[in-house]
């Protein structure tokens, strides 16, 4: 599996919150980052894999009637896959929610071992209440 494939297949185990699939497609010291101040937004800064799994694991819960996460465009080189995305879905509130993401994947040994997220944080501040 390319590194390419490898992120395209773990966007897709996000998008369904296959929680099984995504913690054998990250290391152990698997760490994840999300742009934006805590003070702001609660889940900003820096996380380790626990965190990751326990977000993706309430998944169901956040987006009910699942939600549509769309790669747009993917760059690799070495180590690194850069990846844009769009995710619309109706989270449990009812609210829709429609955000632009931008991804920097680290790549070791056929897993992913860091994940670097940027996207428009006020959106997801003002339809979650983080």
């Amino acid at each position: 599996m390319t590194n390419k494939e490898l992120v395209a297949a773990f966007i897709e185990a996000m998008r369904v919150s296959d929680v099984a699939k995504l913690s054998g497609m990250i290391t152990d010291d698997f760490s994840w980052w999300i742009a934006g101040k805590t003070d702001y937004l609660q889940t900003a800064g820096e996380h380790d894999k626990d965190f990751f799994i326990g977000f993706f694991g309430g998944g169901a819960d956040l987006f009910p009637n699942g939600a549509e996460f769309t790669v747009t465009g993917m760059i690799a080189e070495g180590d690194k896959v850069a990846a844009e995305a769009n995710m619309k879905a109706t989270t449990a509130m009812g609210t829709q929610y429609d955000n632009c993401y931008h991804f920097l994947f680290t790549i070791a040994d056929g897993k992913i071992s860091r994940m670097k997220e940027y996207m428009d944080t006020y959106h997801a501040k003002t339809t979650f209440g983080l």
